[in-house]
């Protein structure tokens, strides 16, 4: 134990929002810039109503000439100069003194001794361990008439862990720490400035401690609850002091104070509060624990967990096992699930940050909360699923607030014992899209799994259906693109499967990571589906009806098994209503399983290719047996002159005819007379002329063409239909459609 200060490293983070609408569980997009005005307590608000002043002052006291040290007087003459206040005059010699000393890491962790704590060589030397500091400042304001008084103590600062001792000799309470208070209109308050300077940590590249300097404004006229957490005074005869922490009920027994988790300033900067345990040492007969806190503002938070090793050991914090950590949010309720890998200690150190904050904020202590955990356990315990940043599960706060909305859960676990699950997602429009991944962890060996998701999108719902192969643990996470036009995904939520049974199928779906249905060109387009994403071919037919204006092309491929389906068209018949305003996907599918319909659209007066517009998942429940479609080379019906020459159908909106009998008509309604050739198609073969005079007659009325039509066989024929206004010399494709004889 001693006396830095216990700030920890600073890692890369991901944010989490814990702050939700009261009695929905949901979460809200209420981010909150604060400010170091928002953090300060009741009479720090008083004394300081303009944080700007204060950095004036600040500024001035970083500007001091260096050779001012060699004369105090001189210094504290020109610190004072500028103060308005005895508060001025005092927040000039901290900071000064902050921002000059070092603290004495080397002779801390050698012979303390040496490290010279009177005023007079911390000047000089520009360094000294806590009692130098507190010396210093009382020197200070002693010249500068300030009324400042030296105290000492105990403190869970230095090498300190939940669950430690403190040593008690003869009734007296040993110090390890000291710290000043001070006099500001007629009222007393505590400061730190060794803590307030920086803080000490082990580098392990230098494999030794080092102090790295961090300016920490909350250690200036502390909150004394804050300040009564980590320091525990004790008067000149070693007994216990409560009075001086300046509390209304103070702490009087050391033991219930060591015996608390170790809450660093920022847990009472950001209005925490603990929900689950109150004590600092967990002992758990599982090895696993779940630690839960309550906070009142928007903030990140992360965490670590060390192996602990035995007292005189520097460092004392070993080997990371942060993988066995996993943190969500519910409600305003920050969870921390620990696994401990084996029996013994380990420290589990919680860190938090504010979403948004000013500039000042930013050199604020991030660690929140400290606890010792004891495995009793000595079976190993396995880790979390990996790939989850900074171990925080359920939805991010970017996924919160561009609008998304994970399941109502309480936790991000998902439990199921039959091998399948489902999870749905609200998405914030009807073009947003998704991808997802599901990863099964066997311990410390994991496996990305293809062809277990399938996820639809209904409307401004998104439903992943999962199959799980194997029994154990799955890591699933959803993936979200921005509303900029960017193509680049990024990590919306994570959710924790335990699967008790593998799934009773090696049935798989089709190996796509994003959702199924609709695309975001499919509403650009204006295109309506009348269906949802999954289309069930219970006896291997099923349709896809999309509706669409009359300027809009759509075309379509097949897949199974992640290629191409080869002359996929005798598979779909792509129908187009004769107004152009609806296309009907029919299907013939001649195999068991799942087919992938991918529909691809453009403008008619668009150049280039077609984009993809969304994709259908076709279940094929049991094969069709019957005769399969003729080619078409593109969509059924009229194509694209047949409407420019304002060429209608009076019988049939489908391009798909019922030849009941064998027999049809086909009535075409012109404005003006047209010529036409046309021809007759059986098994991908035109008909000889005589055959197709054999089958066709012709009607001609005005401006109206009959073809009468009787097929000698069942089965499908192909029309094909060619032709212009008379007296012009080509005859462009008008269009065909599909005959079905029924005998």
């Amino acid at each position: 134990m001693g006396c830095s200060s216990s700030k920890s490293t600073v890692v890369k983070k991901s944010k989490v929002r814990p702050v939700t609408e009261e009695r929905t569980g949901e979460f809200t997009n209420r981010p909150t810039t604060l400010t170091m005005e928002d953090i300060f307590w009741e009479k720090k608000k008083k004394l300081i109503p303009n944080y700007a002043r204060m950095i004036e002052i600040d500024k001035h006291a970083q500007q001091a000439p260096v050779e001012l040290k060699n004369s105090p007087t001189e210094l504290v003459s020109y610190l004072t100069q500028i103060a308005q206040s005895d508060l001025e005059k005092f927040r000039a010699l901290f900071r000064w003194e902050a921002e000059n000393v070092d603290y004495d890491v080397e002779n801390y962790y050698g012979d303390i001794s040496k490290s010279d704590s009177s005023p007079e060589g911390v000047l000089k030397h520009g360094k000294s361990v806590c009692a130098g500091y507190s010396e210093l400042f009382n020197y200070l304001c002693g010249i500068a008439q300030l009324e400042c008084v030296n105290m000492s103590g105990a403190s869970k600062g230095g090498d300190y862990q939940p669950g430690d001792t403190f040593p008690i000799n003869n009734g007296k309470i040993e110090t390890d720490h000291a710290w000043n208070k001070i006099k500001i209109d007629g009222q007393w308050y505590l400061c730190d400035c060794t803590w307030a300077s920086g803080y000490v940590g082990y580098d392990h590249n230098l494999g030794r401690s080092k102090f790295t300097r961090c300016w920490n404004e909350l250690y200036f006229l502390s909150e004394p609850e804050m300040f009564a957490a980590l320091h525990f005074p004790v008067d000149a005869n070693g007994n216990s002091a409560p009075y001086e922490q300046l509390l209304q009920n103070p702490i009087t027994d050391i033991n219930k104070w060591s015996n608390e988790p170790s809450k660093d300033c920022s847990y009472y900067t950001f209005q925490m509060e603990t929900v689950s345990h109150e004590q600092g040492l967990i002992e758990t007969d599982t090895n696993e624990v779940q630690i839960e806190i309550r906070c009142k503002h928007d903030l990140d938070f992360w965490a670590n967990l060390n192996a602990l090793n035995d007292l005189g050991v520097n460092p004392r914090i070993g080997s990371s096992h942060s993988d066995h950590i996993m943190m969500f949010v519910t409600d305003n309720i920050i969870a921390c699930k620990v696994r401990l890998p084996s029996a013994g200690d380990f420290v589990l150190r919680i860190s938090a940050e504010p979403v948004q904050a000013s500039d000042e904020l930013t050199s604020i202590s991030t660690k929140v909360i400290t606890y010792t955990l004891r495995g009793k356990d000595g079976k190993k315990k396995e880790i979390f699923p990996p790939g989850v940043a900074n171990n925080v599960w359920g939805p991010s706060a970017q996924f919160i607030s561009q609008g998304f909305r994970g399941p109502p859960t309480t936790e991000p676990i998902i439990k199921t014992d039959s091998g399948k699950t489902e999870l749905e997602v609200m998405l914030p429009d009807y073009q947003t899209n998704l991808l997802s991944e599901i990863v099964y962890c066997d311990g410390s060996q994991s496996e990305k799994l293809h062809g277990y998701i399938y996820g639809e999108k209904n409307g401004s719902k998104a439903v992943f259906h999962l199959v799980l192969p194997h029994s154990g643990e799955y890591r699933f996470t959803v993936m979200a693109k921005l509303k900029d036009g960017s193509d680049s995904y990024w990590h919306g939520a994570h959710y924790l499967i335990q699967n008790f049974c593998p799934a009773d199928t090696d049935e798989k779906y089709p190996d796509e990571k994003g959702l199924w249905g609709p695309g975001e060109l499919f509403y650009k387009h204006g295109l309506q589906a009348k269906s949802s994403s999954t289309v069930l071919a219970e006896n291997g037919t099923c349709q896809l009806k999309i509706k669409k204006s009359i300027d809009i092309l759509l075309i379509f491929d097949l897949e199974k098994n992640g290629s191409k389906v080869p002359n996929n068209e005798t598979f779909i018949c792509a129908d187009e209503s004769i107004d152009g305003t609806e296309v009907t996907f029919n299907a013939r599918l001649p195999e068991r399983g799942y087919y992938k319909l991918n529909v691809f659209v453009k403008s008619r007066n668009q150049s280039g290719s077609y984009a993809h517009a969304g994709m259908w998942l076709f279940h094929c429940m049991a094969p069709w047996t019957g005769a399969l479609f003729p080619q078409a080379d593109g969509t059924w019906g009229a194509a694209e002159h047949f409407l420019e020459l304002g060429l209608r159908l009076t019988e049939h909106r489908s391009a798909i005819i019922p030849a009941v009998g064998g027999r049809c008509e086909l009535t075409i309604q012109s404005n003006e007379p047209i010529q036409t050739t046309w021809y007759l198609i059986k098994n991908d073969i035109r008909l000889s002329e005589d055959e197709k005079k054999a089958c066709v007659n012709i009607c001609t009325e005005d401006t109206k063409l009959t073809f009468v039509i009787k097929l000698p066989e069942s089965g499908f024929y192909k029309f094909e239909l060619y032709g212009e206004v008379k007296g012009k010399h080509s005859l462009p494709y008008l269009g065909c459609w599909l005959l079905d004889s029924i005998k």
